[in-house]
């Protein structure tokens, strides 16, 4: 797992509390327009991901203590840090319980089909979250509240598989973290 943490990004520790188990994991997607010029600068990636954490932040009404999302992943193959094993967003707390959420960055309009790597990183993060708690389910994020997915919802519905296999692969100990290519 290429994982880029909250300390990277220049976060503090999350203020949600921790969470220790859940049915599983469900897969969302920004639910709004996404640059086609992430697929060409990781960079762009990253100042999303503190852009999508500022406005929950700034949301008044849901009042969310971080980000709502345990982890993001992105078309580089990169998973980002948002929340880690903790709760999920404020908003619908028995929906929000049930799930530990991974976004896949990718939009409504733009950017809309996800990459083989982002497939493995939204896997990588699914089989991060099982080694803590996180149930086999996986589901994605119109499985518990009507949206209209983009690409990835039929990779979703099969069980997320890894991308060039037909099964998960056996989680692995180690981490790689990372914020640029190697």
């Amino acid at each position: 797992m290429q994982l880029v943490t909250r300390t990277q990004l220049g976060w503090p520790a999350s203020a949600a509390p921790l969470q220790a188990s859940t049915k599983g994991v469900k897969v969302h997607y920004t639910g709004s327009a996404v640059s086609t010029a992430l697929a060409k600068d990781h960079q762009r990636c990253i100042a999303l991901w503190r852009d999508i954490r500022a406005a929950h932040l700034a949301n008044k009404q849901e009042n969310y203590s971080d980000v709502a999302y345990n982890y993001a992943a992105c078309v580089h193959g990169y998973v980002l840090e948002g929340r880690g094993r903790r709760t999920g967003a404020n908003g619908n707390q028995t929906l929000n319980r049930a799930h530990y959420a991974v976004l896949g960055l990718i939009g409504s309009s733009g950017l809309t089909e996800p990459t083989d790597e982002l497939l493995g990183a939204i896997r990588d993060a699914i089989e991060d979250l099982q080694k803590y708690g996180a149930g086999k389910e996986i589901k994605g994020h119109k499985d518990g509240y009507a949206t209209s997915c983009p690409g990835g919802y039929a990779w979703v519905q099969k069980g997320a598989p890894r991308p060039g296999g037909s099964k998960p692969a056996t989680p692995k100990p180690s981490r790689r973290s990372s914020t640029s290519r190697s």
